[in-house]
């Protein structure tokens, strides 16, 4: 049977309530998450915090997010171990010395948001050819999906609120009086700039899971800070009944993770129906608000 699962989860960033992640965990039908907060926001309190309200039905995975000197990653654990370790606290820490650690320790290591922000993306500060190589020669993983970028590759070209403007761009371009107002060549380049952006929202997105194809073992989550929109970027994992009948959490995390190191996967990618081998996305309008919350947030970032 088909479990979804968020890898990419955060708790303390925008200071959100354990009770609350659960909620929404709950009401999104996940299996469970991993708890990837950043190194520097107290990892290890935020898995506690979780754990102390976590339901006996659902599945938590230690985890760390880390900023490297090669950009960010995500450090998985079967158990809270992982939060002994002075390395994954260390800031902009050596990503070829965290690999070998992680080697040693068997901890999966994966690439954040390969194609993310410029300031924290190992792509922009690596460049792609130095980030394959590293990949094919260390066996780690990529995460494939990120919830942000996913939404937007999804719904940029087909909202309501971009067609609307387009149009009215396009009449702007067009209208001997704007023309003699010298509005059009305004409009022309902001029209630009939303097919420029439009363009490369889609590009991260196809790139990401391009890259995932050639990497060891893939993940995928939502990434963001919001507890909100946990379950926004998954990972679908096939799982028999007697996965369940065992009573230690921690020995499920381990056959989770083995499975996702052995690309055992079914899919990764947002919420939505699968039947038959297709997929249908989620066209709710909760959907389509954080789609806009996203391109929002990113907007800022880029200013």
């Amino acid at each position: 049977m088909l479990y979804n699962i968020d890898m990419h989860t955060h708790l303390f960033k925008n200071k959100e309530s354990a009770k609350k992640y659960w909620k929404v965990v709950s009401e999104n039908n996940l299996l469970g998450t991993a708890i990837t907060e950043y190194n520097y926001l107290d990892p290890r309190k935020a898995y506690f915090e979780l754990l102390k309200f976590k339901p006996k039905d659902k599945l938590l995975i230690p985890g760390i997010k880390i900023l490297t000197d090669s950009g960010e990653v995500l450090v998985f654990s079967e158990d809270a171990s992982i939060y002994n370790y002075s390395i994954l606290y260390e800031d902009k820490v050596s990503l070829k010395r965290l690999i070998d650690f992680c080697y040693k320790k068997r901890y999966l290591i994966t690439i954040a948001h390969p194609f993310g922000l410029i300031s924290n993306s190992a792509t922009y500060i690596l460049g792609l050819d130095k980030l394959e190589k590293i990949i094919k020669e260390k066996k780690i993983g990529v995460e494939a999906y990120t919830g942000t970028i996913g939404y937007l590759s999804y719904y940029m070209h087909d909202s309501f609120f971009l067609r609307k403007l387009r149009h009215i761009l396009d009449y702007l371009e067009l209208h001997r009086f704007f023309k003699t107002l010298g509005l059009s060549s305004f409009s022309e380049y902001l029209t630009h700039k939303i097919d420029q952006k439009s363009y490369d929202v889609v590009y991260k997105f196809e790139a990401a899971i391009k890259l995932g194809k050639m990497s060891n073992y893939i993940t995928a989550g939502s990434g963001s800070y919001n507890v909100s929109e946990i379950g926004s970027g998954i990972l679908t994992i096939d799982l028999n009944t007697s996965f369940f009948d065992k009573d230690d959490d921690n020995l499920k995390n381990k056959i989770l993770l083995n499975k996702i190191k052995n690309k055992k996967i079914k899919s990764v990618g947002p919420p939505g129906n699968y039947t038959d081998n297709l997929f249908e996305r989620s066209t709710a309008r909760k959907t389509k608000v954080k789609a806009y919350k996203d391109l929002m947030y990113l907007t800022k970032r880029s200013i």
